[in-house]
C-alpha cells in the first residue's frame, strides 16, 4: 500500500458513533481498489490527489473535495510527491445521529470545488481541536466541529436540509443554567446530556444556540469557566490554581480566553478594597 507515510493521524472516536478522522500527509502514497463503509469526505490542502472512479480518471488539486459516497469502488494515487489532506469517515447512521436528519440523499460530484474553501476550514478546525490537550469538556468541542464540517458539507453539497432554529428562549436559558451548574462542580459536560436537559435534538441545539447567543454549547461553556476564573482570581486565587478549578487545562489556556473575554491577562487584574 504505502511506500512512506510522514506524520499522519488517525483518530477512532468510538464514543461519537464511530466517526473517523484521517490527517494525511503522504509521500508516494498508492490505494488500491477499495471502497468505504460510510460516507468519506475530504479537502485537499496541498499536492494532487487521483482517483479511478466511476470509469473515469479524476484529479484533485488544493481547493477540491473528496466527496465519496458509501460502497463506490475507487482507488487512489498522487501524481504529486507531497499529498496532504484531512478527511473524515463517518457511517450513514452515524450521519443521521450527528446532523438529526431524516433523509440522505448522497453527493452527487465526487471532486467538487470548495466554494469559499468553508469546509477545508472546516476539517482543519475538526483536526486541531483532536490535537488539543483532552481538557474538561474537550469531546463537547469535538462534537460540535464534527457536526459542524459534516453539516456544511451536506448542506452545500449533498442537498441536505435543516429547519430553520427558532429563538427558543426557555431552552437556552435551561442550556445556561445547565452549563452553570455544571462548571461549578466540575463536571464533564457532553453534547448529549446538554439536548436531553433542553429536550431538544443535538443538531438544533447547537443551531439555536448559535442563533440566540452568537455561541456554540461549547462557547458558553468556555464564557462560564473564564467568569469562574474571573471570581477565583479577585479572590487572590493564584493563576495556575484558578485555570485548573475552572476546567481549563493550564494557565496559559486560562490566560487566552481571558484576554479574550477581558481584554487583558489575569496579571493585569487591580483590586481596590
Amino acid at each position: 500500500m504505502a511506500d512512506i507515510m510522514t506524520k499522519s493521524r488517525y483518530h477512532h472516536l468510538a464514543w461519537l458513533h464511530g466517526v473517523e478522522v484521517l490527517e494525511a500527509s503522504f509521500t508516494n502514497e498508492t490505494f488500491g481498489r477499495h471502497s468505504h463503509e460510510g460516507f468519506a469526505i475530504g479537502a485537499i490542502a496541498e499536492g494532487v490527489a487521483g482517483y479511478d472512479f466511476r470509469g473515469e480518471r479524476t484529479l484533485l488539486p488544493p481547493g477540491t473535495l473528496s466527496l465519496m459516497n458509501p460502497e463506490e469502488p475507487h482507488n487512489g494515487f498522487s501524481p504529486t510527491s507531497l499529498l496532504r489532506y484531512n478527511m473524515i469517515y463517518a457511517s450513514e447512521g452515524a450521519v443521521h445521529q450527528i446532523l438529526g436528519l431524516r433523509k440522505l440523499h448522497g453527493f452527487p460530484a465526487v471532486a467538487p470545488e470548495d466554494r469559499s474553501m468553508l469546509v477545508s476550514q472546516a476539517l482543519a478546525r475538526l483536526a486541531g481541536v483532536l490535537n488539543q490537550p483532552q481538557e474538561l469538556n474537550w469531546k463537547l468541542r469535538v462534537e460540535e466541529a464534527v457536526h459542524d464540517a459534516l453539516a456544511l458539507c451536506f448542506v452545500r453539497y449533498g442537498k441536505a436540509q435543516f429547519h430553520k432554529a427558532g429563538s427558543e428562549a426557555s431552552a437556552i436559558k435551561l442550556l445556561k443554567e445547565k452549563i452553570s451548574a455544571a462548571v461549578e462542580n466540575e463536571d464533564e459536560i457532553s453534547l448529549s446530556t446538554l439536548a436531553n436537559t433542553v429536550q431538544l435534538s443535538k443538531s438544533y441545539l447547537i443551531r439555536a444556540t448559535r442563533r440566540a447567543t452568537g455561541q456554540t454549547p461549547h462557547g458558553l461553556v468556555l464564557k462560564a469557566r473564564t467568569e469562574k476564573a474571573h471570581r477565583l482570581l479577585l479572590q487572590k486565587v493564584p493563576a495556575a490554581e484558578a485555570a485548573v478549578a475552572s476546567g481549563f487545562y493550564d494557565q496559559a489556556h486560562l490566560i487566552r480566553q481571558y484576554r479574550r473575554r477581558y481584554g487583558v491577562t489575569p496579571g493585569a487584574i487591580i483590586r481596590h478594597l
